[in-house]
């Protein structure tokens, strides 16, 4: 059975704020680290793990950019679409840009998707 993360999963394993959760979430990753339990982890969960450790916990972005990749990069997580998802944390860190916005360009570049947006912030990145 493939499982879906929470983004609440997330949040305890990196933080460590709550003991009963940051033990089960330990549980959880170690048997993805080695493949024993099968995860996929959805964009929008992505976001907004990105979000709540940026906003809420003030946490630098280059220190949650690394983490989430290091989550994506385990063994039993299986998101086909892992390459758009490192290059989307790849571009937030080097054009500072938000997550939706970095998801697109990552989108656009690496599918050669267009797109349409009245947004500087994307015209930055797909230059």
């Amino acid at each position: 059975m493939v499982y879906l993360v929470d983004t609440n999963v997330i949040i305890r394993f990196l933080i460590g704020d709550h003991d009963a959760h940051l033990k089960q979430s330990q549980l959880f990753f170690e048997k993805i680290e080695t493949g024993e339990m099968e995860v996929l982890l959805m964009e929008s969960v992505l976001m907004e793990s990105f979000f709540v450790l940026t906003k809420l916990y003030k946490l630098p972005k280059a220190e949650i950019c690394n983490d989430l990749k290091k989550i994506l990069s385990l063994e039993g997580c299986i998101n086909e679409d892992k390459l758009i998802l490192f290059e989307t944390l790849s571009l937030i860190e080097a054009k500072s840009i938000d997550f939706v916005d970095a998801l697109l360009c990552a989108k656009h570049k690496l599918n050669n998707f267009g797109i349409l947006s009245f947004d500087n912030d994307l015209a930055k990145c797909i230059k």
